[in-house]
């Protein structure tokens, strides 16, 4: 498992810290229709699912176009690059940049206003292990501490795989739902088109990892002084 340079190790491990669902905690299913060739993300309620948002692939840039279940209203998108192991996302109109941490593991970052306490951003990692079934990512808040895991079926063929946020629905706002579902949803995908794409191997070699920056002052700020964790 990759995690952050700065990673304690005698801290939970993330990846166990959010298991399986409980009755109070948030948890979305991704059901991949093969008909349709899209994903559908669901609200999980016992066996009651509630369609949220449907995403869309296309051959061409942005590859990845979500939208509203309920209105077909578009929402966001995601743009997995030919040679760039980077991926940009536009949620609602905003610009995210997911950028490497590691070249050769899955160690991303990026900039979020939506998880931010005040009115500047703060960085977000996303962090990955897995086992014989499935493919976790698992998404850290500025203080290492985790937000959502979602857990991909690696053998499944309908069933992508299941997001389970650590608070529950009333405590997680539109927003930040918004925000980890399609990050987590490009990250997974960019590390998919990585694995099977050998001019990906090329950016590797030549990309330069690191923090995530942007003209937030209030964010360099934080780095600097310390408050968020340079990852």
């Amino acid at each position: 498992m990759s995690f952050p340079s700065n990673f304690n190790p005698s801290q939970p491990n993330p990846a166990q810290t959010i298991q399986s669902p409980t009755h109070q905690s948030l948890t979305l299913q991704i059901d991949f229709a093969w008909s349709k060739f899209r994903n559908q993300i669901s609200e999980k309620n016992g066996d009651h699912l509630t369609p949220l948002y449907i995403q869309h692939f296309r051959p061409t840039h942005p590859q990845l176009r979500f939208e509203s279940a309920t209105d077909s209203s578009p929402i966001a998108s995601g743009t997995i690059h030919s040679v760039s192991i980077s991926a940009d996302c536009k949620i609602r109109g905003h610009k995210i940049e997911l950028k490497p941490l590691k070249r050769w593991k899955t160690h991303y970052n990026y900039l979020s206003k939506a998880l931010s306490s005040g009115s500047g951003r703060v960085a977000i990692t996303w962090i990955t292990d897995s086992t014989h079934k499935t493919w976790n990512f698992i998404c850290l808040d500025a203080n290492q501490l985790p937000i959502a895991k979602f857990a991909v079926n690696i053998w499944a063929l309908k069933q992508v795989g299941n997001f389970y946020f650590e608070k529950s629905k009333e405590d997680i706002s539109e927003e930040v739902r918004d925000e980890v579902v399609f990050i987590g949803l490009t990250l997974f995908y960019l590390m998919a088109v990585r694995m099977n794409s050998p001019l990906h191997l090329l950016g590797a070699a030549f990309a330069k990892p690191g923090k995530v920056e942007g003209p937030d002052e209030t964010t360099e700020h934080a780095y600097e002084m310390g408050k968020v964790k340079n990852v």
